[in-house]
């Protein structure tokens, strides 16, 4: 049987590699079912991209995206992982955030409201769950002191 810390260690890996890849993924389809630079550009949601897009600086953005996107969640999670009651909705928020970028990438394939709401819906969960931990973990510090 698997201890704690040995599943804390092998999450602190897969999480942010799953999130990394699920941006890659995201990025990846994208590219391939957008068509076109200018239609890309018109129907984009995310600011950044559409930017990096519009002054040919795809490569650096996908590059830097990636890794900070493994980074940041390994340094989260890696600060949080000597308190399980912060590590695992925190790993559960990353996980619901690499969802949302996996059916990101194929909302250009599927090109529907509803699917395109699930995403907003997963996104908004995620935030709340976040605000929630955030208010949480302020309580349990005030009370222990």
């Amino acid at each position: 049987m698997m201890s704690k810390n040995d599943r804390i260690e092998k999450l602190l890996i897969a999480i942010p590699f799953f999130f990394a890849i699920s941006a890659i993924q995201d990025y990846y389809f994208t590219f391939l079912l957008s068509g076109t630079k200018e239609n890309l550009m018109q129907n984009e949601f995310s600011p950044l991209l559409v930017y990096a897009v519009r002054h040919d600086l795809l490569i650096p953005y996908f590059v830097f995206t990636v890794i900070f996107s493994f980074s940041a969640s390994y340094l989260v999670l890696k600060l949080l992982s000597g308190d399980e009651k912060l590590f695992y909705p925190a790993s559960a928020i990353l996980i619901l955030l690499s969802l949302a970028h996996t059916f990101g990438g194929l909302s250009w394939y599927f090109k529907n409201n509803a699917y395109s709401n699930a995403i907003l819906a997963i996104s908004a969960i995620t935030i709340m769950m976040a605000i929630f931990l955030f208010g949480w973990s302020i309580l349990q510090k005030r009370n222990v002191s």
